[in-house]
């Protein structure tokens, strides 16, 4: 076997989106570029976390597929994702071994089949959904233990304002702030907010998405670990976001607002960070229609 590199662009995602707890997520138009070289002999251990968490997920993917994998795999990870600031960095690793795997192994896996892995491997489809096929999407666990999806419609001329501070919010902190059960006025809140989400984007009703972002089982209770938190959502709607959000969770945040007011919320989001004595950097992006893609494979030196 000759040693086989095949590179991917997977894009960073935002997931939650207000009230859609663990369903609802889309796709950023920041790409990472990860490759994944597959050789026949054994290879250093890799050191970097998101190169070891590629790793895991490729492996994952062997024992699934019943098949023995190359004595050594290494990955290299080129990117702008930062990890525990919400963005999907872990699921944009998992992805990519996922992939990587598949097309190294002829395409046995179905887009399905690979939805599954690597939502599991996330725990949930909220990330890992939107990374793989791009857009908007609502993504759900069945009681058969495979993740159903549904491509949602959005405005692709909205851009998207994303505050990255440097703080970051290690995913298993932010789980821990959350309530073990939450009240039926709650979760009733919480399900019209997340469909109402779905409804407004689809059908362009914008201004009703600071509403949809009306969450009560999750942001509030995170908060604790993100003082600014609720001052940036104001910061960014005074500034013409039509709503903000915590990303995924934490500590990224991000808003949704027309193109022509990007940079504004942007800057009004990092000036408000900074007035609370914290740093981190902003930029303004789009939803990205394309999902993950192999983008060159190649034989490796």
């Amino acid at each position: 076997m000759q040693p086989t590199a095949i590179t991917l662009r997977v894009p960073a995602t935002s997931a939650n989106l207000g009230a859609g707890f663990d369903c609802l997520g889309l796709a950023l138009d920041i790409q990472a570029s990860i490759t994944v070289t597959f050789r026949p002999h054994e290879v250093d251990a890799a050191e970097d976390v998101g190169e070891k968490m590629v790793l895991t997920a490729a492996r994952h993917t062997y024992a699934k597929l019943g098949r023995a994998e190359p004595p050594g795999m290494q990955a290299r990870y080129n990117v702008a994702i930062p990890l525990g600031r919400g963005l999907g960095a872990s699921a944009v690793a998992r992805v990519a071994g996922v992939m990587a795997v598949n097309e190294f192994e002829g395409r046995p896996l179905s887009e399905s089949d690979c939805l599954d892995l690597a939502s599991d491997l996330e725990g949930h489809g909220d990330n890992a959904c939107p990374a793989l096929f791009g857009g908007m999407q609502v993504c759900v666990e069945a009681a058969d233990g495979h993740y159903l999806r549904a491509a949602c419609g959005y405005p692709a001329d909205a851009s998207m304002a994303i505050l990255i501070p440097d703080h970051s919010m290690a995913t298993k902190d932010a789980r821990k702030a959350l309530p073990d059960s939450y009240s039926k006025a709650d979760a009733v809140h919480n399900t019209g907010r997340a469909a109402l989400f779905v409804a407004a984007m689809a059908s362009g009703r914008l201004e009703l998405l600071g509403e949809a972002t009306d969450d009560r089982i999750h942001q509030r209770q995170r908060a604790s670990l993100f003082p600014p938190m609720f001052d940036v959502f104001a910061a960014a709607k005074e500034a013409g976001a039509y709503a903000a959000w915590l990303s995924g969770a934490g500590s990224s945040i991000a808003a949704i607002c027309p193109a022509e007011s990007g940079r504004a919320v942007s800057a009004a989001m990092l000036q408000t960070l900074q007035n609370a004595h914290m740093s981190g950097r902003s930029l303004v992006t789009r939803i990205s229609a394309t999902g993950a893609t192999v983008s060159k494979i190649e034989l490796a030196e």
